[in-house]
């Protein structure tokens, strides 16, 4: 299905049939009316742009199916806090859509209202969700297609969280509709439809999830902190560098595969390992799980290291984010035999 507006002659090309009412054009924000199939001119809006980082009519594969982006709406609420939204559909008409507030998105879909348990609490499929926040929230630009005329009228709202998930409620016309949503990562999204110039992150997402126990860590760190301090202290001025082990890998053959590498001797008194990860990745990503295995004592260290390197081109400028290469420590690992274990 191809629009052309009528107004600046910029096309919009979707691979299905889609059953819409009103389309804006998002080059000459035009807004027009379907009138047996012809597009019939309303009016224009009168805000500012906001260029979607997603394109009307992209393709992407989400959940084991593909879908299109049909729509995309800039909003604001009574906080003057603003955040962006995409609806999605795919060619058997299913539905999603998919929001983003500083650089953090939630992937969502419209449920029946009777899987809603408003009971001392909200349940959603037995999960209990926490009031986060209730609002108005008002439409301010929006550009593709739409099965309702474009409206900034405010709207009611109600945002429930249990993370990675949350329940968002609308009520408009008395009518609410309740959607389930659910933390994606950024860089899910940012691979999925090829997004050149990413939003960046700023603080955390509303439904971000912890992937460690925040205190156990900082426990652990702590009593590590003070059980080692003086040892090192003392065995620092007698330890000298070298070089122990190193090894590289083709991300390409060992994706999602667990390696181990040949056993290894650190000789000399309780002394920090430094770790260095070199990878050339491109405007893309990478996560490596190691653990460090004492083979005497099959004692193990694990840790987690993510990899970064973005760049593009944007208002006349280069810019770039992340690196292809960092380096970390490991205190107070003693004398031995070790093999290193990772999973990338």
């Amino acid at each position: 299905m191809d629009i052309t507006c009528t107004n600046c002659n910029t096309k919009v090309s979707l691979s299905f049939n889609l059953d819409y009412k009103y389309y804006t054009c998002f080059s000459c924000k035009s807004n027009f009316k379907l009138d047996n199939g012809n597009l019939k001119y309303i009016d224009k809006l009168l805000d500012e742009s906001y260029p979607p980082s997603i394109k009307i009519g992209s393709k992407g594969v989400l959940r084991g199916e593909e879908y299109t982006v049909v729509n995309f709406v800039y909003k604001k609420n009574n906080k003057k806090v603003y955040w962006f939204e995409y609806q999605l559909i795919s060619s058997t008409n299913k539905e999603l859509f998919l929001t983003v507030e500083d650089g953090h998105w939630i992937l969502e879909e419209k449920i029946d209202s009777k899987y809603i348990k408003n009971k001392f609490g909200l349940f959603y499929k037995d999960i209990e969700y926490k009031k986060y926040e209730t609002g108005k929230s008002q439409e301010f630009y929006r550009c593709g297609f739409f099965d309702y005329k474009f409206d900034n009228s405010l709207t009611f709202y109600e945002e429930y969280i249990n993370p990675p998930f949350c329940i968002s409620i609308e009520n408009e016309d008395n009518e609410k509709q309740y959607f389930h949503g659910e933390h994606i990562n950024s860089k899910v999204i940012n691979k999925i439809f090829d997004i050149k110039n990413p939003i960046m992150k700023d603080g955390v997402g509303l439904v971000q999830p912890f992937y460690y126990n925040l205190t156990q860590v900082f426990i652990i760190f702590i009593c590590a902190i003070i059980g080692i301090t003086g040892l090192h202290i003392f065995f620092y001025s007698q330890s000298k560098e070298q070089l122990v082990y190193q090894d590289s890998f083709d991300l390409n053959q060992v994706n999602n595969k667990e390696i181990y590498s040949n056993v290894f001797q650190l000789n000399g008194p309780i002394a920090p390992l430094s770790i260095d990860i070199t990878s050339s990745v491109d405007n893309s990503w990478m996560t490596t799980d190691f653990a460090l295995i004492n083979q005497k004592t099959n004692e193990t260290v694990y840790f987690t290291k993510d990899l970064e390197f973005y760049y593009g081109y944007s208002e006349g400028e280069n810019w770039t984010e992340g690196s292809q290469n960092d380096e970390f420590n490991i205190c107070g690992v003693s004398e031995g035999a070790y093999k290193n274990y990772d999973f990338t």
